[in-house]
């Protein structure tokens, strides 16, 4: 199987803070993002509650956040295929 290489950009602390529990179950990051994808692959949806935040002031988030938020309302406006 061929594999490729998946980057993404989130804040220094949650990868941070990810690592850290990864770490405490024996993984790296990249084998929990493996295991992610591949299961959504497997299932064909996204087995995670990805409920729209019930912030009313989204301008409260911290501005690093403000780019996540804009890409979930995003979601929202479209049908899932």
């Amino acid at each position: 199987m061929t594999t490729v290489q998946v980057a993404t950009r989130v804040p220094k602390e949650i990868k941070e803070q990810a690592a850290l529990i990864t770490s405490q179950y024996g993984l790296a990051l990249s084998d929990v993002m493996r295991m992610f994808l591949t299961r959504i692959a497997k299932e064909k949806r996204i087995g995670l509650d990805i409920s729209k935040p019930s912030i009313s002031n989204f301008d409260e988030l911290h501005p690093e956040y403000q780019d996540f938020i804009d890409d979930v309302s995003e979601i929202y406006t479209h049908e899932p295929r």
